[in-house]
């Protein structure tokens, strides 16, 4: 109703209707001369402001891809309100790449960018073509909607969750002291983000584990007495920070020598902290899920200098001939127990409802990954990465 009021007060008493003695407009540096109008719009989209979508002799056809703007006059708030009813006076100013509006005066004028209006104080203010970006639209065919649907309906499907030890209803004072010294490498780790800052690629991977890890510390330090089960969630979800950020730096990530030396010292930190948490039963499963076998698939990279990946035991060779046998059963519980380990036990259910077992993972390529809804950069680099280590394992103990 408000608006309504304001519609029959500008129809009445026409605002601005002598907008052209207060501005001065120029496009690709030309003055242009005005008629006698209350608005100048600038488009970069087909518009009905513009009188039609065909060209002229004037004029080409408006285009959101030409990298050329449409200036139009606005001669007031009717057609505003009906210009995608009926065809009213159109006037085309000009078409050009760069647009440049002085105001003249002491007082203000309304302006409107893409949203909420403001009063833009005398000044200039100068609108050029900057670049082009990718949108996504959503396809609504029928086929894609009842796949779409068929999906979601899956992803909602329960599965069995592996049983973890019982837990102590308390904490001992020992393994409150090796939590409180986990919690605070850990809290070095998280400031990450203070790296993260001049590196917008680590800020977008490593973002969704930093928020997780950080609000998990938050629940397990909000009460005076220590929750085992808060306490189990901490660890996992830093885990898979270590991990993500491990990975990340064994790719093509280049920081400067402070920051280095900083992410570094802050992973082997972790690291070490975690190889002491895995003396706490409880706690046990959670940093080494696959009981001992899939240990040194935690190696992530072959370069040494990021090879901070906390290593529980030291038999590799055995370990490996077992994980391949282990994932050579047709079985989805081992593919399990090895996302597990890959702090990526979020993909469990997905894996486990596509039935994908020990033969067909090892031949899971990146498509595959996109098929099954592994979009994130980080989690398909480090499941190809250990799909790699299997395959490598695989050959060395038929050799």
């Amino acid at each position: 109703m408000w608006y309504g009021v304001l519609g029959t007060k500008e129809l009445l008493h026409r605002t601005y209707k002598n907008l052209e003695q207060r501005v001065l407009l120029e496009c690709d540096g030309r003055p242009i001369p005005l008629p006698s109008l209350q608005g100048i719009a600038v488009l970069n989209i087909p518009t009905n402001f513009w009188g039609g979508t065909k060209e002229d002799d004037t004029f080409a056809a408006p285009s959101f891809d030409d990298k050329i703007l449409e200036v139009v006059a606005v001669f007031g708030s009717m057609q505003m309100a009906v210009s995608r009813v009926i065809n009213l006076q159109h006037h085309r100013i000009a078409q050009c790449r760069t647009v440049k509006i002085t105001i003249l005066g002491d007082e203000g004028v309304p302006v409107q960018v893409d949203g909420e209006a403001w009063i833009q104080p005398p000044g200039y203010i100068k609108i050029i073509h900057k670049n082009r970006t990718q949108t996504l639209t959503r396809d609504r065919l029928q086929a894609f909607e009842s796949t779409l649907k068929s999906w979601e309906d899956k992803q909602k499907c329960e599965f069995p969750q592996p049983s973890l030890p019982p837990q102590p209803e308390t904490v001992s004072e020992d393994e409150a002291l090796l939590v409180s010294e986990f919690g605070q490498a850990a809290g070095a780790l998280i400031h990450i983000r203070e790296v993260a800052q001049f590196h917008h690629s680590m800020e977008q991977e490593l973002a969704h584990a930093v928020n997780a890890s950080s609000k998990a510390m938050d629940v397990v330090y909000a009460k005076s007495a220590l929750s085992c089960s808060s306490v189990v969630h901490m660890v996992s979800d830093v885990k898979a920070l270590l991990s993500e950020t491990e990975l990340l730096l064994a790719g093509k990530m280049q920081l400067d020598p402070p920051q280095q030396d900083q992410l570094n010292a802050a992973l082997g930190s972790v690291a070490q902290e975690l190889r002491r948490l895995s003396d706490v039963p409880w706690l046990c499963p959670v940093i080494d899920p696959s009981d001992q076998e899939l240990a040194d698939f935690s190696k992530r990279s072959q370069s040494g200098k990021f090879r901070l990946v906390s290593k529980f035991k030291k038999d590799k060779n055995n370990k490996n001939k077992e994980m391949c046998a282990t994932l050579s059963l047709p079985g989805t519980e081992e593919v399990g127990a090895w996302l597990d380990f890959l702090c990526l036990s979020e993909y469990k259910d997905i894996f486990s409802g596509h039935d994908v077992r020990g033969a067909e993972l090892i031949h899971l390529e990146r498509r595959d990954l996109k098929d099954l809804g592994v979009t994130k950069v980080g989690h398909m680099k480090r499941i190809l990465q250990g799909v790699k280590e299997l395959t490598r394992s695989s050959s060395a103990s038929e050799a």
